[in-house]
């Protein structure tokens, strides 16, 4: 047994870490590649009241959802570990992190990460058009028609709505994670309670991160086949 641990440490070792399983950088990199070409190349229109989520509210804002994503703590850590081998926050000898290599956190290159605090703003008011995208969707044959591909609009929207609550900046800056003492602050036991609530969605951060970009593509193309003809929508509930 020890020397099958051995074999398995000497193993990882000799792996350099840029190759390491990163599902979520890798999958943000392919996912950033796959959005450019299918949405230059392969442009969707809007199909019988379903938006894709990449043209919510436009096209435009593209860039700025993936620098969101990019500076966003949990995607830093990947990049910072696996590719820049970039001192992490506590000392680690076998990154060089030692006296010679100090931590310098957001300096030099890394600098555009402070940017995140400030796309924070534009993805919260990004997010109430995914809930519009929803309501088109279930009143565009007029009347409450709910669709499949509409609770994917709207699951799409609820994920998205739990990744950027969860968000360190959205703790620092709403929650109260720059209070000092919340018995000096404006109505403390609301100002409390909110903090703990979304220390429990920052806990999931990281995974709220990966599910929402994954199941964003999905809709994606669940919308492109609907558009392409394919027979795969239903109606769930109909009140005219």
């Amino acid at each position: 047994m020890d020397s099958e641990a051995n074999f398995f440490s000497t193993v990882k070792k000799a792996i350099p870490e840029l190759f390491e399983p990163n599902w979520r950088l890798w999958s943000f990199l392919a996912i950033l590649i796959f959005a450019i070409v299918a949405l230059f190349v392969f442009p969707v229109k809007e199909y019988k009241g379903l938006i894709d989520p990449f043209y919510s509210p436009t096209i435009l804002v593209v860039p700025v959802v993936g620098l969101f994503r990019l500076t966003c703590y949990a995607y830093r850590k990947d990049y910072y570990r696996n590719i820049f081998n970039h001192p992490q926050s506590c000392a680690a000898d076998e990154r060089g992190d030692s006296a010679s290599r100090g931590y310098s956190g957001e300096t030099t290159l890394f600098a555009f990460n402070n940017l995140h605090r400030y796309l924070l703003y534009i993805g919260i008011i990004l997010l109430p058009f995914f809930y519009y995208d929803f309501y088109v969707s279930v009143t565009y044959f007029g009347g409450f028609v709910l669709r499949f591909a509409s609770l994917l609009i709207l699951t799409n929207a609820i994920l998205l709505t739990l990744w950027v609550f969860s968000c360190h900046a959205f703790r620092h800056v709403f929650a109260g994670g720059n209070v000092k003492c919340y018995d000096c602050a404006l109505n403390p036991k609301a100002r409390k309670g909110f903090f703990n609530v979304q220390s429990m969605l920052n806990k999931h951060h990281e995974e709220w991160a990966f599910i929402s970009l994954v199941f964003i593509v999905l809709v994606d193309l669940y919308l492109r086949a609907l558009a392409a003809g394919w027979p795969i929508d239903f109606r769930i509930l109909q009140v005219v």
